[in-house]
Parts: structure tokens; sequence; C-alpha cells
């Protein structure tokens, strides 16, 4: 029955990737236990794309890295960089506004410093759907800033992403087919 198992993953996962809008259906993807181990595996395949050397050579190999998530981000997030070898101090919390949305103005500010202490920016978590607020950060100017510095952008869409499966509430998640990862 296996190979009716896996033909089955490809199937959902490839109509996932034409739901978050991904070109043609493009995209790779794996089933997780929740949350909080995909946000792991999302930190854990950007570092890889910026550093592939790191699968031989390990962390030593690498420079001190940065991760930038919202201040009401999921704790997983740090969590991840603990687990990864990355470090809880690498992740840089950007500040929220009043409704609980990541401040675009506040992560381009601290990438810029990041990268003037020698750090090597790599990865931005955005939300869809905070635990604290349910509030959805602004995508759209959130891959702007990704793309501008080089940099990962994931969507923690573990509490909102099923908005994606809406025809009303769908425009949240607006600028999320412009992440690496979801």
């Amino acid at each position: 029955v296996a190979p009716v198992f896996v033909l089955l993953e490809y199937v959902t996962l490839r109509k996932m990737w034409e739901i978050i809008g991904w070109p043609d259906g493009q995209g790779d993807g794996i089933f997780s236990p929740g949350g909080a181990i995909s946000n792991m595996y999302a930190m854990l395949v950007a570092r890889f794309k910026k550093f592939p050397e790191v699968k031989e050579k390990g962390v030593s190999s690498i420079p001190s890295l940065a991760a930038f998530t919202s201040e009401h981000s999921h704790f997983s997030i740090k969590k991840g960089a603990a687990a990864l070898g990355i470090g809880t101090d690498s992740v840089i919390c950007i500040k929220a506004d009043e409704r609980g949305k990541m401040m675009p103005s506040d992560l381009e500010k601290r990438i810029v410093e990041a990268k003037q202490k020698g750090l090597v920016p790599f990865f931005v978590s955005a939300t869809a759907g905070t635990t604290v607020y349910g509030a959805f950060d602004p995508l759209i100017t959130i891959a702007d800033i990704c793309k501008r510095h080089n940099v990962w952008m994931h969507v923690d869409g573990a509490w909102g992403g099923s908005l994606l499966m809406s025809r009303k509430h769908r425009g949240k998640l607006n600028g999320v087919e412009r992440a690496n990862s979801v």
C-alpha cells in the first residue's frame, strides 16, 4: 500500500502548491505533525539553501546567522533556532503594531543593523494568524523586503493558513505566493 500513500501525498501537496499560488503548482513539501516542527523545517531548509555546505561540515563552517520574526510570533521560531544550533540570541524580534502585525519598517531596519554587525540574515518568519491577536502580517511588503535583502521568507500559517480555502477571507494571505515556504 505504500505506493498508494506516496501518490496520495504527492497529489495533496501538488494541490496545496496550487492553492498557495506557486507558479504551475511547483513546489516541494512534507507532511509534519504540527506547526512547531513545520517552522523548524522551514528554518532548516532556508539555512541549507543559503549554506549547503552545512550538511557536511556543520554549523561551525558557516557565518553567524540572523533570523527575524514578529514579537507576537509563535515560540517555535526560537525553539527551532535552538535545536538547529543557530541559537535563540540569533532570532531578532520585530516590533508589531497595535493590531499585532509585524512592522515592515522595523524589519528592514533590523536586517540592515544585523548586516552591519557582521551577521548574515537568512530567514524571516511572517505569521498568518498570530496566536495572541489573530493578526496577519503584511506579506506583500515583507516579501519585497526579503527579496531586496535575499532572505528566505516563511509564512507560519498554522492558525490562519486555512483561510486560503475561503473565497471571502483568502485576501488576508495576499502575498503568500511569494513566500519560499508556508
